[in-house]
Parts: C-alpha cells; structure tokens; sequence
C-alpha cells in the first residue's frame, strides 16, 4: 500500500513537514560506478483501484542519501563526462539535501555513484491525489 502525499493547505503549497512515514520505503547501498534500478511501485493504495484500473499512478520519490548520486529516472545515471556542459539524463542528489521527484507508477529510477564511493540510498514513496 502506498502512502498518500499530504497537501498542506493552510500553506498554498506543498510541504513535508508533518508526513506519515510511508509504507513504500526503500534502501540500498551503492555499488560504486554501477547503475542501480529501482521500478515506483504501484497499487495497494487503500480505498483506490489500481492504476492498470484508472486509479492514482502519480507518486512523488522523496530521496535521500549519504554520499553524492547522480539520479535519472527511464535511463541510465551516470557523472559527468568533463568540464564542458553538454545535456544529461542524470541529476546530483547530494547528502546535504534530500529531493523530492514527480515519478509514475512503473517509471525506473537508476542511481550511480562516483568510483570508490558507496553512499547508503533511501527512497519513500508517497501516492498524491489525482
């Protein structure tokens, strides 16, 4: 089942201050300079049908992490090439922020780590009102 994202309203805006812990909560430690999947998982929100069935599919990714991650959601992460700016699939989490994604149910997410880095990666989910 997936937590629904909260909309805080007296804000005119959207927060995370207050959250129920998700029931879709996921970890992993990286492997270093390797693509690591994880599929946004899907259905079982209480209540809805699911979303092969017309029900919600949109679901925001909060991650966090200990280390640097390039992130890329439906293609492969990887660092920067060089010190010339060229366009990327890829955008870098740092482990002094957390980010929070619009993510589809089914979209892959692949993280990747710098070589000799092995950063811990922790991603809930939260179902959002369609």
């Amino acid at each position: 089942m997936t937590q629904q994202f909260r909309v805080q309203q007296e804000t005119k805006g959207i927060n995370d201050f207050g959250q129920i812990f998700s029931d879709q909560i996921y970890s992993a430690t990286l492997t270093a300079a390797t693509n690591t999947q994880l599929t946004v998982p899907g259905g079982g929100i209480m209540g809805v049908m699911s979303s092969a069935n017309g029900g919600i599919n949109k679901v925001y990714a909060v991650i966090r992490t200990t280390g640097d991650v390039w992130v890329a959601v439906n293609a492969t992460a990887d660092v920067p090439a060089g010190a010339t700016f060229v366009k990327d699939t890829s955008e870098l989490v740092t482990n002094t922020e957390g980010k929070c994604y619009f993510v589809k149910v089914g979209d892959v997410l692949n993280f990747f780590s710098k070589t000799g880095t092995t950063p811990s990666v922790s991603v809930s989910f939260y179902a959002l009102p369609s």
